[in-house]
């Protein structure tokens, strides 16, 4: 059998409504309409409805809109992102109730793996809009940060709960890594402390 029947009979293989149904459920899982690269059988649904808008249409799903939202670039934007979406559910988002579940997994090889980079426990309720964290916790955190960066991470760089986390029960980033043996350098503001009563002196 040549290439093109073979081509031709993998086309006729998938019929109309599989194909409808398998983007229906794609579009379910993800939680927004799927995109062509989303799709395993992209190039059959085009061929066979004359281009992707019209297979989406005649799956009655919505047409993608401009984004408004900042797009995002890194494993620790998305972090934030489940960060702050978790203080309005209070507790950690499901994988169909994140809006950038489809980017998560360029990032992660599971969900889990994802919601534990965060420091978001799934069944852990977070009161008064706050997460508390044990100090172990957070130096999990950013012992995972620090490996995966190959360096000390900046405070810009690990999820943003755990920032404000460490702000709150240490007051401050350098007091953490100091504290907590990342670094030996102690904080700046001890340091300046340290020379005045020197001066004093």
């Amino acid at each position: 059998m040549s290439m093109m029947n073979l081509k031709v009979g993998k086309m006729k293989r998938y019929s109309n409504e599989y194909l409808i149904e398998e983007i229906q459920l794609l579009a379910k899982r993800l939680g927004h309409t799927p995109r062509a690269k989303d799709f395993k059988h992209y190039n059959t649904a085009s061929s066979r409805f004359g281009s992707w808008k019209n297979f989406i249409e005649a799956a009655g799903l919505p047409a993608h809109k401009a984004r408004k939202t900042k797009s995002i670039n890194s494993r620790y934007e998305l972090a934030k992102a489940a960060q702050e979406q978790a203080m309005t559910l209070r507790r950690a988002p499901s994988s169909y109730e994140f809006k950038y579940t489809h980017i998560v997994y360029e990032y992660f090889s599971s969900w889990d793996e994802f919601i534990k980079f965060t420091g978001l426990k799934p069944k852990e309720r977070i009161l008064k809009n706050k997460k508390e964290y044990a100090p172990e916790e957070l130096v999990t955190v950013v012992r995972v940060v620090e490996a995966d960066l190959g360096r000390i991470p900046k405070c810009h760089e690990v999820p943003y709960g755990i920032y404000t986390a460490v702000r709150k029960q240490y007051g401050g980033w350098k007091s953490f890594l100091f504290k907590e043996g990342f670094s030996e350098k102690a904080p700046t503001i001890n340091n300046n402390i340290h020379k005045k009563k020197t001066l004093e002196n």
